[in-house]
Formats: C-alpha cells, sequence, structure tokens
C-alpha cells in the first residue's frame, strides 16, 4: 500500500470487509472456524435483549452461516478460549488479551467509586471480603446465590449490594465469569476461570498494552480513522473502567491519539488518505486491496461492522440507538432492527422477532435504503430470511405492512 494517492471509499469498504471476517463462508463451519473468526473480531459484544436471538450469536452467524450455536459458549466457558471483560461494553474476547487489559482492571482497584478499598470504614471492607471468600469457597455462584443478596431494586438495573460488589471484585480482575444460566452470570475466583498460562504471562505497562490494543483493533478494523480504531475495543469509551493512573497520580482516559502517532512513527501502522473522509485513515502495511466482494447478510445492531464502521463506510446511522432504547412510537424502523448487507454495502433494514410459540420469525419492518433497486433486495433479502428461519429452527415468517420494502419482500416470499 503507498500512500501516493486516496483510496476510494470502495477500496476502503472492500477492506474493512474482509477484516472483518467477511467473504470466507465456509461449506459446513465447524468449531475452528467459529474460533478462528472470533480471534479475528477480537471483541464479541454480550447482550441481554433476546428478541430474535442472544445478539452475540449473530455476527458469527452473519459471517460463517448456520453454525452450531453452542460453539461459542463451548469456546468461552468450556475451553476458556474466551473471557468475558469490559471493553466499549461487556464483550467476549480471545483469552490472551487478558494480561493486556490489566493495566485497566488493576488501578480500579484503587478506586473509590462504591467505598472500597480505599477510603471504607471496615465494616464495607469486612462485607466485601465475605463475598469474595463465599465465592472463592462456593463458586461459581450468580449474585442471587449470596448469603448478601437482597431483593432487586429499580436502582443500579435492579443491582442490590452484592452484585454491586461482584460486578466490582470482576472489574478488578479479581473475580471473573465462569459461566452463564440463562443470561445469568456466575462468578468465580479468577484462578479458577482464567488459565494458568495466561495468570503467569507478564504483564505490559499501560502505554503498551494499549499500543497491541489499538493494532489488534487496526487489523479488525481494516481501515479505520484514528477515532474508530480507538473505540472498536473501547479506548474512547467513558466511564470509570477506561481510567489509568499518569505518573503523577492523577486518574486519565488512554492517550489514545498519542499512541496511534508512535504507532506510525514505528512503522506499525500506516496513515492514509481516503477518498470524501475529512480525516486521515490507518491501516496495517501491506494491506492489499480485495476483489469485489458479493456478500449477503443480515447484521446484528451490536454487530462490530455496524457500531464503528458503517456510518463511514457505507453512510448508514446505526439503528441501535435510534429504535432499540426509546418509546415505541419514536421508533423509525422498529424495535430490532437488522441491517441487510449486499454486494459490498447496506442496502436495507428489517425489524425481526421470533415468535417461538408460535415457530414464526416475524418480519415487523423492512425498509429499502436510497438508491436500492426494491425487486432485487426484496428477492436477495426473501432468501436470507428463508436461510435465518432454518438456523433459528422456525417454522414459518411473517410479515407486516410496516417499511417501503415490506410488499416487494411479502411478494418475493409468496414467490418463494
Amino acid at each position: 500500500m503507498t500512500t501516493d494517492n486516496a483510496l476510494s471509499l470502495p477500496e476502503v469498504r472492500r477492506i474493512s470487509l474482509q477484516a472483518q471476517g467477511f467473504g470466507r463462508e465456509p461449506s459446513k463451519p465447524t468449531l475452528a472456524h467459529v474460533a478462528r473468526l472470533a480471534e479475528r473480531l477480537v471483541a464479541v459484544q454480550l447482550d441481554s435483549v433476546n428478541v430474535l436471538v442472544r445478539s452475540h450469536y449473530l455476527p458469527l452467524y452473519s459471517r460463517l452461516g448456520p453454525y452450531r450455536m453452542s460453539a461459542l459458549d463451548e469456546l468461552a466457558y468450556r475451553r476458556r478460549a474466551l473471557f468475558e471483560t469490559w471493553l466499549h461494553a461487556t464483550c467476549l474476547v480471545p483469552v490472551r488479551l487478558y494480561t493486556l487489559q490489566r493495566y485497566r482492571t488493576w488501578p480500579i482497584r484503587e478506586l473509590s467509586w462504591i467505598g472500597w478499598p480505599r477510603g471504607a470504614d471496615r465494616s464495607t471492607r469486612d462485607d466485601v471480603a465475605a463475598i469474595y471468600d463465599e465465592i472463592a469457597e462456593h463458586g461459581p455462584l450468580a449474585a442471587s446465590e449470596l448469603a448478601a443478596a437482597r431483593p432487586r431494586t429499580s436502582s443500579w438495573w435492579g443491582w442490590d449490594r452484592s452484585k454491586v460488589v461482584v460486578e466490582t471484585l470482576l472489574d478488578c480482575g479479581l473475580l471473573a465469569v465462569a459461566g452463564r444460566r440463562g443470561f445469568t452470570r456466575l462468578y468465580d475466583i479468577a484462578e479458577r476461570v482464567i488459565p494458568a498460562e495466561i495468570l503467569e504471562t507478564e504483564t505490559l505497562g499501560p502505554e503498551e498494552s494499549q499500543r497491541e490494543l489499538l493494532m489488534l483493533a487496526a487489523r479488525a478494523v481494516g481501515v479505520g480513522t484514528a477515532k474508530q480504531i480507538a473505540a472498536y475495543l473501547g479506548l474512547r469509551a467513558s466511564g470509570h473502567r477506561t481510567l489509568v493512573q499518569g505518573s503523577n497520580g492523577r486518574w486519565l482516559r488512554p492517550d489514545w491519539k498519542s499512541r496511534i502517532a508512535e504507532l506510525v512513527e514505528d512503522g506499525r501502522l500506516e496513515k492514509i488518505s481516503v477518498q470524501g473522509w475529512t480525516e486521515p485513515g490507518y491501516l496495517l502495511p501491506g494491506t492489499r486491496v480485495p476483489k469485489p466482494m458479493h456478500l449477503r447478510a443480515l447484521l446484528s445492531p451490536f454487530d462490530s461492522f455496524i457500531r464503528v464502521s458503517a456510518e463511514l463506510l457505507c453512510g448508514f446511522t446505526n439503528p441501535l440507538s435510534q429504535q432499540l432504547f426509546v418509546p415505541a412510537e419514536r421508533r423509525q424502523f422498529g424495535y430490532y432492527v437488522l441491517p441487510f448487507l449486499l454486494g459490498e454495502t447496506l442496502v436495507g433494514r428489517c425489524d425481526l422477532k421470533a415468535d417461538r410459540q408460535r415457530g414464526v420469525l416475524m418480519v415487523q419492518s423492512a425498509y429499502l435504503e436510497p438508491g436500492q433497486n426494491a425487486r432485487d433486495v426484496a428477492g436477495e433479502l426473501a432468501e436470507e430470511l428463508h436461510r435465518l428461519r432454518g438456523w433459528l429452527e422456525l417454522g414459518g415468517m411473517e410479515v407486516a405492512e410496516r417499511g417501503n420494502l415490506a410488499g416487494d419482500l411479502r411478494q418475493q416470499l409468496i414467490k418463494a
């Protein structure tokens, strides 16, 4: 890759889609395919919304096709190849990144945002120690199973004091998520969850850890602005979980701008121009532009491509903030809205729901993106919906009238 000429937006889009694992769908996905893709994506976001399927299963389906959903759980909670950690949100991450997170987890032990440990009175410290000891003796445990657990309240997402404590112990790296019962976390001490060879690995300093995380993010993004790359693994996120302690003792946010500049200076990242971008792009040296791609996939609203790259590369506004967390009357496209990738761009979106009692995939709305051909998109979307229905083991499909693509989609499904 040279910096003499700017890359075009279609070229950047192909690089990014390939970096995100699209275009390599195997004929029969195996556990090894799932493991390699999880390594490539680095972070698979977890979310409790289950209107269609738990969202962390969708990014792998979008890239691999119908795979065994339990494979991801096996990698995380039985083989210990992945672990749960906080980046921009709670994610499943390759376990080899555990030591890169220590620059973030260890300083949290010194913060006093819940009154522990620094500045806490003796009774509070004793309560925290008792909860840790209980998990050490009887874990894995759900927060509700702790002796100190109280009924849910309306604050802290219904968290009681014991839940706040175990989540903080998790942030500190003293506890880890050993598994899930449904979607409920089961906590255990880190030494029983994280493999010993990982725990014994030498810890890098904060700046070197951040550089390594940015390199992993750059590889996963393909081509991105500095902000995109920093956002991919949460180095631009807000909150106490991102703070690091500076040499002067003050708590600071990661200086990702300086870290990216250092990576460019060291030759580990290349700074380029992209046609139409007002900011420079960054990519790994030696990156080649792939051949044109014909892709077809429905994407989770939490998909890393949607979250980080879709708006800049496809002019597609992330539906998550506009749809999922607003009152029904203010939703433009629906509730659980999945963007539809066709060719090399996003051509539509649909609001999907799995009615498991009736065994029906419900298409509650279907919308066409501006400039797209409704008949062509509807035909491809109909085929993709049939495939999704089969993966979810649903028997039928219904299409509501809402959306400028709904009529064409219904006609295509009748033909099928």
